[in-house]
């Protein structure tokens, strides 16, 4: 999109109106309808795409400021409300803070975690969920009779990973991830998982879960048929990627 020499109310009426509401529902509802993507590149995070495009006509229009940040505050808005609808999630837009750099952030957050990237959000958890329980997890197991036994003997797995539980752990993986859905998580500690402290805290104080977030758009992709190997590969990969030492690489094939 070009901005050059825009200083008509034509020219600038004509650009903001591609960011009627119908454009905005249209091109956020095919995203979120994408959103699962394993083994996939992610999306772009269109709230970046149209930050910059925002951007682009202010600095080719300053005197249509007011009109172009009333149309960006409002895309935001709808975008962020969008999301929230999608998931059973309420938006409080009420906030006196809730404007200008710290609207965009929320959005571009929200987006980027629960559209763009949403396939390694759900990876993110469930690695980031077993690493920061893994003694649990491993007493349980150690319990669970019809548990599988480790593959590896003490001393390699000793080797091979940053904590020798995981031996345990992997060679039940399917089974913890698959227990895991039962699990109930509120959207405050999901969010823990999904962004660091200081963010979730941010995000819970403009949004709400109305329901069950983890269970209906997060589990759910692990008890679905069509959708349970994608997300237990990927999570196998991830988490072998983490828990493995890097001390492993010196260890010649066959030992």
């Amino acid at each position: 999109m070009s901005y050059s020499q825009i200083d008509t109310d034509y020219g600038i009426g004509t650009i903001l109106s591609r960011f009627d509401s119908e454009y905005i529902t249209n091109l956020i509802k095919t995203s979120i309808e994408q959103k699962f993507r394993p083994f996939s590149e992610p999306m772009p995070n269109m709230v970046a795409v149209l930050s910059r495009q925002f951007k682009g006509i202010l600095d080719n229009s300053p005197d249509y400021k007011d009109q172009v940040l009333k149309v960006e505050i409002e895309t935001y808005q709808e975008i962020i409300q969008m999301i929230c609808n999608h998931y059973n999630l309420s938006f409080d837009n009420t906030t006196d803070d809730l404007y200008g750099d710290n609207l965009r952030t929320l959005a571009f957050i929200l987006y980027d975690i629960f559209v763009a990237r949403f396939t390694d959000s759900i990876i993110g958890f469930y690695v980031s969920y077993i690493n920061r329980n893994a003694d649990h997890i491993y007493s349980y197991l150690s319990n669970d009779v019809e548990a599988k036994k480790a593959r590896e003997n003490s001393n390699v797995a000793q080797k091979m990973y940053t904590n020798p539980k995981f031996a345990l752990i992997h060679a039940n993986l399917n089974q913890v991830i698959i227990n895991m859905s039962s699990y109930d998580i509120p959207f405050t500690e999901l969010l823990k998982y999904l962004t660091d402290y200081n963010t979730a805290a941010k995000i819970s104080q403009y949004i709400v879960d109305n329901g069950d977030i983890y269970k209906y758009h997060f589990a759910s992709y692990v008890m679905n048929p069509d959708t349970m190997s994608g997300i237990l590969t990927s999570v196998k990969l991830a988490l072998q990627s983490e828990t493995i030492s890097n001390v492993n690489v010196n260890i010649k094939k066959g030992e």
